[in-house]
This record gives structure tokens, sequence and C-alpha cells, in this order.
């Protein structure tokens, strides 16, 4: 049975929004930059960011703008299905460089986001060695970001580690007890350990969720026509 990616298609655009507010009032090139990422004119507002960095390179500011609208723009090329790894790598090196520079901590969820992105395309191509490495530093950046932990425990099953991928299931559904999908995936996780029982619970338990999910009784109607067949 296979894994349920649930994968998160993009982030809140507030969320972006917000990362910039902090720029209001700065002069120059970082408030044509923010002004243009305002009415959505993303080329130029990475060309003004740009040009400050090449003036500041050690600016925060400037760095953490550019990252935040390389992403934007990488989420945009995504709802198109044009979005690539080499899009997200550089998202994610823009990141890397602000947690250099500042507070961590003010860039955790976007930088997340940005490192579950990649690590989703690796984990399409079966690059899942790399693709684990960067969710273990989403992990590290946003402890708690569901979306995060289900494609780390996809990808530990993927890779055979079931122990590694039932602990990060069971600590996902702990975090959010209504995330459907790491019900799915625990479960799937247990069926392949053979614990064909405490898989049957777990999906049972996901139903109490979501009644009507579809893909929760389908697991369970297939689970119990092979027990029966057996």
């Amino acid at each position: 049975m296979g894994m349920n990616s649930a994968c998160f298609e993009r982030c809140t655009p507030i969320l972006a929004v917000l990362s910039l507010l902090f720029l209001a009032g700065c002069g120059g090139d970082l408030k044509r930059a923010r002004e243009s990422y305002r009415v959505g004119d993303y080329p130029r507002a990475l060309r003004l960011f740009e040009s400050e960095l090449d003036k500041h390179p050690g600016s925060f500011e400037a760095r953490y703008g550019y990252a935040v609208v390389l992403q934007e723009v990488s989420l945009k090329k995504k709802a198109l299905g044009q979005d690539d790894e080499k899009d997200w790598s550089e998202v994610v090196r823009a990141y890397e460089i602000c947690a250099r520079l500042g507070d961590s901590g003010t860039i955790s969820e976007n930088y997340a986001i940005s490192l579950f992105h990649l690590a989703n395309k690796l984990y399409l191509a079966e690059k899942f060695d790399p693709a684990l490495e960067y969710l273990e530093t989403a992990r590290r950046v946003d402890p708690k970001n569901k979306y995060v932990l289900n494609l780390a425990g996809i990808v530990q099953y993927s890779l055979g580690k079931y122990q590694d991928a039932q602990e990060t299931f069971e600590y996902l559904i702990a975090e959010d007890p209504g995330f459907v999908s790491a019900y799915l995936n625990l479960g799937n996780v247990l069926w392949e350990s053979g614990n064909e029982d405490a898989a049957l619970v777990t999906w049972k338990q996901a139903l109490t969720v979501s009644p009507d999910n579809q893909a929760v009784i389908k697991r369970i109607e297939s689970a119990l026509q092979k027990i029966a067949g057996s």
C-alpha cells in the first residue's frame, strides 16, 4: 500500500506578505523592492533586492526579502506545474544565508516550507537520502510543521526505516490529532511491518476524525480482503 503524501501545495500568500512588513519605512532600493513585491512585480523586486545586496551583502532585510520573493516565484511556478528542483534549491540557499545573518526564528516557517518543497521534488525523483537530509533540517527549523513531518515519515518508509517512520507519524498524530494522512501512513507502516491488527486499529481511528473519508475506508476494505484471503 502506498503512502499518502497530502502535499502542501503552496504557502499562505499572507505569510509572504507578513515576511516583508518589517521593511516598511526603509529607503532606496529596499523600499522600491517592497513596493514592487506588493504589486506583484516579482522580477523587478528581485532586481532591486539584488541591487541592495550588491551594496550591502550582509543586509538581513535584503536577504530575507530576496528569499521571500524567490519563494513566491517558485510557488507561482508550482501552481502551473512548472517548478523544478533547481527553483527550490535557490530558495533554500537564500534562506540558509538568512539564517546565518539573523534570528532564524524569524524566518523559520518560510524556510521550512522551502525545504519541504525541495525535499518533495527529490522524493518524487526517488532521491530519498538527500530528501531526508533536507527534511531533517526542516524539522530542526520548524519542529511541528505537519507537512514536513508527514513527508519525513513517507521518505523514511521509502528507505525501509519503518521504526523511524512509525515514530515520526506517531509524533505527528500527537501534535495534530486531526491530520488524517498521518493515520493512513502510520497504518501503512504498521501493515508493512507485519502489525496487521495495529494497522486496522489506526485506520479505524482515522474514521473517528473523518468518518466518510473514502481513502481510509478503502484502506480498511483492502486490508480485510487480504486478511480473509490469506
